[in-house]
């Protein structure tokens, strides 16, 4: 299915980098006169222009996705470019009617195409973070930022959710907090602050383009899944472990936990989770199980029998924090935390297992600096993980 409609701009409603979002006249929507659209073009839209707009997303109720989309104007006078690049003939959406070139870091002409030459160029044991919701986003980063206020963090999107970065109200938030930065999307995603053909060459962008110190690594809003175990964005992170794994880096991962999910296959730990670990990941990763101190310990520790029966991963614990920091975390946000549609007071669980997740790849920065000088560019091993996890589960406990 794919629905377009023409409409009619009334005003811009808001606007900001990237993104804009417009209300619109349409005649052939049923029900609904006035529509709000997002456009990611850079044009300028003024009363009485006549869009032409994607509501495939309304008219099949979704929600990440439920916007109309503009598509372009209808009458253009000339041949425009509503997305300027400087470089890149690098095409993403390739041979979609929306195909767009960027200016990809990798690529012949960019002044960085030099540096990804390098057969041996690695992530140097940079600790990545990597999580399937983008919601718990913020969380992750506030709480790596508040620990460790001088480290740079930069976001690394794949593109198997949202493709627009702009769509993000997160990205551009702790972008413009200073919390996040840079961000970097890979493979169809596009908008970031570099652009890469892979997810192998998005996060060494961020170690040695952006100079990362702690490289987050989250699908974008609008994860899609279909009830089973194959179909599912977040099949796309093992590929991702993979990658950090190879390139040298430290993958840790945050499981999708959740006591407020009252559908059997996402409560507690969710079967994405236990597909992406027990299944489709090939590479030791450190996987950060959360103490919450009650009864959700002992449901918890029944399903990590599953987990820890593939007998490759490295399951560190630790104990998550209380509400009072979840709370105060938000109130210097200034946008609210949810997830799934359930705000963190009603399920706080995801929240805390991203917070308790941050906490340990901040902590891992010491030793990752005194441990990689001797093997820099090697695989992420067992034993080394293994070794990650004494050193933060000895620290976890101390008083």
């Amino acid at each position: 299915m794919l629905r377009l409609a023409v409409g009619t701009v009334q005003k811009v409603l808001e606007k900001q980098a990237g993104m804009q979002i417009l209300e619109v006249r349409t005649e052939s929507v049923a029900g609904c006169k006035l529509q709000r659209v997002l456009s990611f073009l850079q044009e300028d839209y003024k009363s009485g222009d006549l869009l032409l707009i994607n509501t495939t997303a309304v008219h099949l109720e979704l929600g990440t996705g439920g916007y109309h989309f503009v598509v372009g104007k209808v009458n253009q006078p000339e041949e425009t470019d509503v997305l300027p690049n400087e470089w890149g003939h690098v095409m993403k959406m390739r041979y979609s009617p929306w195909q767009l070139a960027v200016d990809s870091v990798e690529e012949q002409a960019s002044p960085y195409h030099d540096l990804f030459v390098q057969e041996d160029l690695s992530l140097e044991g940079t600790p990545v973070l990597i999580g399937e919701l983008h919601s718990l986003l913020p969380v992750a980063v506030l709480a790596l930022r508040k620990k460790n206020p001088n480290v740079r963090i930069v976001y690394v999107m794949p593109d198997g959710a949202s493709l627009p970065i702009a769509l993000s109200q997160h990205v551009q938030q702790l972008k413009a907090t200073g919390s996040l930065a840079a961000t970097v999307t890979t493979g169809h995603a596009w908008g970031g602050d570099r652009e890469s053909l892979t997810i192998h060459s998005g996060l060494l962008a961020a170690r040695h383009v952006e100079q990362a110190d702690i490289i987050i690594c989250m699908l974008g809003p609008g994860v899609a899944g279909t009830g089973t175990s194959y179909g599912f964005s977040g099949v796309q992170l093992a590929e991702v472990i993979h990658a950090v794994s190879t390139l040298g880096g430290t993958p840790f991962f945050i499981p999708r936990i959740s006591f407020g999910d009252h559908r059997a296959r996402h409560y507690c730990i969710s079967h994405h989770t236990i597909s992406i670990v027990n299944r489709f990941t090939l590479c030791p990763v450190l996987v950060t199980i959360p103490i919450f101190g009650d009864e959700r310990d002992e449901i918890l520790s029944r399903q990590m029998k599953t987990l820890e029966g593939a007998g490759k991963h490295i399951f560190i614990k630790g104990k998550v924090p209380d509400l009072s920091e979840l709370a105060s975390l938000e109130k210097g946000y200034g946008l609210s935390f949810s997830t799934m549609g359930r705000n963190w007071q009603e399920d706080p669980a995801p929240f805390q297992t991203a917070w308790m997740a941050a906490d340990f790849v901040g902590n891992s920065l010491g030793y990752i600096v005194q441990t990689v000088n001797d093997a820099p560019h090697s695989p992420a091993s067992s034993s080394t993980l293994e070794g990650l996890g004494l050193y933060l589960t000895r620290n976890e406990v101390r008083p």
